[in-house]
């Protein structure tokens, strides 16, 4: 803006010095209107006639007795601008497969009559106001302003026709966003959407599940979503919800039909130009994969996060069928991608919202881990899993170093110790607390098989958690505790090694499961 303001009054500068010159003796010639030119790069009819939606159109000016001072432009149905540049990039409309713009523009000359004109009116055009440099702000010319003092101008505007051919949008799924071959009812799918004419110029998404006779409308900006079907299910085929963004709160006003349980599925998107045009329609996963949605069997899901080979599965399972919850609870194996019935679940690509979504189709998750646990996933998904109702029991060993601080993201702990416990022996007492014993939780005991190393010792937050279990070695470190709503239930040791002396860990899933967190047999 300053640039343009300093032009105008070099220009205004000179043409004053111009009126101030000596004056002109001789016979008075009429002044002569300048010429215009329009000249398109590159200049080639080919060029011309496949124009997209944006171009560059480029013009000068010549003027027999004088010099040109700047330009009026426009577009068809469109008011006169001026303008002292010679060029300008112009995005257009498209409001058909094929469309044609008209630009005219007219040059203007320095043979002005020293006033300021609210009207310009030349060859029975009418090119408004003069341009003025508007001081004060009030939208209205006053008197010592700085105008431009508009002359001559071409009565024949130079005027180019522009057929502008429509392309239509482009889209593909975002890199690395593959679907798992197995999910549960709840699934993501990012892609990319361009279009030659502008991106901006992409008006419609298009979704649909197996049946592309039923496409769903979406606005054109969106690129990511979350499908979610929540049970309990009343069909085999079901609507899911749709969400926007890594945020699943709020759905969207419209349903994705034909979600497939127990079954194969596949993912149709396409998208719509303002003209109506369509790109091509993509599909997940593509002829060379599956996706096979897994319908919930109950409330409970055990998250497998073991990495060496154990017999936890098994004995986490057959201490759920003791308390009568046997079909109450789904497997998933977020380490080699297994489940109990169904090969192929892997950790999705997207943990918020996709990871947090599935663990938010239960109402309660158990996960146990060794000590290299996915702790990125659970700093991510546990605490939104939690504040939106979920809870959880975790049964979770640590790494020898790691950064301890982020087990506060998902824990309700003040600190712990930086220095674990390299080795517990066998039958090596788990206490209760008096806290504990008071609601009703067992003592445990550590077994006499396997290795239990590097325990630490947790320090929960006072005023946000109640502490359960104590190890008994020196110092009677601390190792069990939960939050005060009952909704994160944690032990820093494997469950499935604490079953010796009077194998208490069906007792303590009894107190947990039913009585905590109120799963019913």
């Amino acid at each position: 803006m300053k640039s343009k303001l300093i032009f105008l009054f070099v220009l205004l500068g000179s043409l004053f010095y111009i009126s101030c010159s000596e004056s002109i003796t001789g016979t008075k010639l009429e002044n002569l209107p300048p010429e215009t030119k329009i000249f398109l790069f590159p200049d080639s009819t080919d060029a011309i006639s496949k124009q997209k939606s944006k171009l560059r159109i480029f013009w000068w000016g010549d003027d027999p007795d004088g010099f040109v001072i700047g330009y009026y432009i426009k577009w068809e149905n469109q008011p006169w601008a001026f303008t002292t540049k010679t060029d300008s990039t112009f995005t257009l409309s498209i409001t058909g497969m094929d469309t044609n713009y008209t630009f005219y523009v007219a040059a203007v000359d320095n043979n002005g009559n020293s006033k300021y004109d609210n009207q310009i009116i030349r060859n029975n055009i009418n090119f408004g106001p003069e341009p003025f440099v508007d001081k004060n702000a009030n939208g209205i010319y006053d008197d010592g302003e700085l105008f431009i003092d508009i002359g001559n101008v071409d009565p024949t505007p130079a005027q180019f026709r522009f057929p502008i051919k429509n392309s239509p949008p482009e889209i593909s799924f975002q890199k690395n966003s593959e679907v798992p071959e197995t999910t549960f009812t709840a699934a993501s799918f990012a892609w990319t959407v361009s279009d030659i004419d502008g991106d901006e110029t992409v008006d419609k998404i298009y979704i649909a599940l197996n049946d592309t006779s039923n496409f769903v409308e979406l606005p054109g900006h969106i690129s990511f979503i979350t499908i979610i079907a929540n049970p309990p299910f009343n069909s085999d085929v079901v609507e899911a919800n749709i969400y926007f963004g890594s945020s699943i709160n709020q759905p969207y006003s419209l349903k994705l039909p034909n979600l497939k349980l127990n079954s194969l599925n596949r993912f149709y998107v396409k998208a719509k130009d303002i003209a109506g045009a369509f790109s091509k329609t993509i599909s997940m996963p593509d002829s060379s994969r599956i996706w096979y949605v897994k319908k919930p069997k109950g409330e409970i899901l055990l998250i497998d996060d073991y990495t060496i080979a154990d017999n936890a599965e098994q004995f986490y399972l057959k201490m759920l069928d003791s308390i009568s919850l046997g079909g109450k609870y789904d497997y998933l194996d977020i380490k080699f991608g297994k489940t109990s019935t169904t090969p192929g679940i892997f950790l999705p690509k997207f943990i918020n919202p996709t990871f947090t979504a599935t663990m938010r189709l239960f109402k309660v998750v158990f996960w146990f881990t060794d000590n290299n646990p996915t702790l990125e996933v659970a700093q991510l998904s546990i605490r939104n899993y939690t504040e939106s109702g979920g809870k959880i029991l975790l049964s979770m060993i640590f790494p020898q170093t790691f950064d301890t601080r982020s087990l506060g993201d998902f824990l309700p702990i003040d600190s712990v110790s930086q220095t674990p416990i390299s080795f517990i022996p066998f039958n090596t007492p788990v206490n209760v607390t008096s806290e504990g014993q008071a609601i009703g939780y067992p003592d445990l005991q550590r077994d006499n098989q396997g290795t239990v190393a590097r325990i630490r010792t947790f320090y929960p937050s006072s005023a946000a958690a109640t502490k359960l279990y104590t190890l008994g070695v020196s110092g009677n470190p601390i190792i069990g505790f939960k939050d005060n709503d009952s909704r994160r239930i944690f032990i820093g040791l494997p469950l499935h090694r604490l079953n010796g002396g009077q194998s208490n860990v069906k007792e303590f899933f009894r107190k947990v499961f039913i009585d905590e967190f109120g799963v019913r047999p």
